[in-house]
């Protein structure tokens, strides 16, 4: 999967929401990406698990769509056009 830090993603669903919600990558991981909840995605929250970690939960890579700023789903870019970009 192409995603990198700073994409906004959408998540379907969660053992911490049964909610969908939105967030920004901060960090990637070789399976798992840390998310930044959006604040207005919070509300959603039903357990206390996210606390912990403030607006921050890892999710699996395979959960997450990358988004752009109107929240409609991306085609992820390979990471071969970003190198060429470069």
């Amino acid at each position: 999967m192409a995603l990198h830090e700073d994409n906004r993603v959408f998540c379907e669903k969660t053992e911490l929401f049964s909610n969908s919600f939105y967030g920004t990558i901060t960090k990637i991981y070789e399976h798992s990406a840390l998310v930044k909840v959006e604040p207005e995605q919070l509300a959603k929250k039903e357990t206390d698990k996210i606390d912990s970690f403030g607006d921050l939960v890892v999710i699996r890579l395979s959960e997450l769509q990358l988004v752009d700023a109107a929240g409609k789903p991306m085609a992820e870019p390979d990471d071969e056009e970003l190198e060429a970009a470069e």
